[in-house]
């Protein structure tokens, strides 16, 4: 039998995932709803697999991640969440999860999660998952053709426009033009390849320009 430990703030979410499972035998299932009740029960116990919501109350699933390593505590862990921003998702690949569900995917994509990771011993992304982690990898590989390195003032715009600053916004805080803004921005995605600035995010991410 195999023990599950799944963790959400929102009983609801937890009740709704144990009745999925309710039919399987092969499963003990544990709740928790903070995150310090999963941290007093490793204590004692080591789940085959902790299924987690991304937010956890004043943390996330990468905080709890964080944790387990601090404690040297190895064991699979499969992500859901109703974010599908692509640096969430690299972040999770990163920390190596063994599975991420989106919100947006149905709620049988848990079992076929569980069925990849517990029995298959293999990573498991859920379809809209699997669309943004390969979405990363081609702008990986993309990004590798890239030389360009921002200048320091470049750079500096790139920072403003991942906090979602405008060309005016960014101009004032330059003490710069709106027309010299808006030039250096069309270089910028000239020089990197981006088609518009979703797409440099995405790059600038990628490459190590901006971490958050």
């Amino acid at each position: 039998m195999k023990n599950l430990y799944i963790l959400d703030d929102h009983p609801i979410i937890t009740e709704g995932i144990m009745q999925l499972l309710a039919n399987n035998q092969q499963y003990q299932i544990t709740t928790g709803h903070h995150y310090s009740e999963l941290y007093n029960y490793l204590n004692h116990t080591t789940p085959d697999l902790l299924i987690i919501d991304y937010e956890i109350q004043d943390k996330t699933a990468l905080d709890v991640i964080a944790y387990l390593q601090q404690k040297s505590l190895h064991f699979p862990i499969l992500v859901y969440t109703m974010h599908t921003e692509f640096w969430i998702i690299k972040l999770l690949t990163k920390a190596e999860v063994s599975g991420i569900i989106t919100k947006n995917d149905k709620i049988e994509e848990i079992e076929k999660a569980i069925k990849s990771i517990l029995e298959e011993n293999s990573k498991y992304y859920s379809p809209t998952a699997l669309h943004i982690v390969l979405s990363i990898i081609g702008d990986q590989s993309a990004g590798k053709v890239i030389n360009y390195t921002p200048s320091p003032r470049e750079n500096e715009i790139i920072q403003m426009l991942s906090c979602g600053l405008t060309s005016d916004e960014i101009a004032h805080k330059l003490n710069l033009s709106k027309n010299t803004i808006d030039t250096m921005r069309k270089n910028i995605l000239l020089k990197s390849g981006a088609t518009n600035v979703s797409h440099l995010m995405r790059i600038a991410f990628l490459k190590g320009w901006i971490t958050k």
